[in-house]
């Protein structure tokens, strides 16, 4: 029953993504310049989900681990400037090319290329974690320091962060428990966290991208931490 409902739950997700990936592209030339960054970020995540399916279900591939590098690059380099075109500071723009320089460099030394056995990179998971925490703490210190907002709710990047941050805490939890979990937890429960809280945050996150997407895009000279 439980492995049931875990796969309703992923295959969803699944449909999920892919559905954000093609409402990024219907979207795409009505968005601001922000939100632009974040349908390129949908439509990167619903082709390497794509492609994960090809290379399991066509091409033979039991383990997919050797992807992770590549998908947590792409999607790092992508939700930083998303951030970038938001926050508007000098200091995050100086400061990007080398934080995405070691993110970049770091991966590739865990990819494939480096490396014959794929294995679950947890360190890797952990700094993807933390650079996503950052971003979203970042975007709500510019919302404290301007207090330009006076609708949060109206905000389509402070839902993005909310979700974001509720994604990247769980995942980097789970992460640093996983060693635990792996053994002394019995493997109902390690299904229930790994699959189940994990991919409830994705739930979160992807609903979140959908919205957020969808929504009435807040004109451009309104800026980007402004009430539509």
């Amino acid at each position: 029953m439980l492995d049931t409902y875990l796969n309703y739950l992923v295959s969803f997700i699944t449909g999920l993504e892919i559905a954000a990936g093609l409402l990024g592209l219907v979207r795409y030339r009505r968005l601001p310049p922000s939100l632009r960054w974040l349908a390129l970020l949908v439509c990167f995540d619903a082709t390497m989900e794509i492609t994960l399916w090809l290379l399991a279900n066509v091409f033979g591939f039991k383990n997919n681990l050797f992807m992770f590098p590549f998908l947590s690059t792409g999607e790092i380099v992508l939700q930083t400037l998303l951030y970038r075109q938001v926050l508007q500071s000098a200091v995050f723009n100086r400061v990007v090319p080398w934080l995405l320089g070691f993110f970049c460099l770091y991966a590739l030394f865990n990819s494939p290329l480096f490396y014959t056995v794929t294995t679950y990179v947890i360190s890797l998971e952990i700094l993807v974690a933390l650079a996503q925490i950052g971003l979203a703490g970042l975007y709500f210190q510019k919302l404290l320091n301007e207090l330009r907002v006076e609708y949060l709710y109206r905000d389509p990047f402070f839902w993005l962060s909310v979700a974001l941050m509720t994604y990247s805490l769980a995942n980097m939890m789970i992460n640093l428990f996983s060693h635990y979990l792996l053994t002394y937890c019995t493997v109902e429960l390690q299904k229930i966290v790994f699959w189940g809280v994990r991919g409830g945050t994705n739930l979160i996150l992807y609903l979140a991208y959908i919205l957020v997407l969808w929504a009435r895009p807040v004109p451009a000279n309104a800026g980007s931490a402004r009430p539509a």
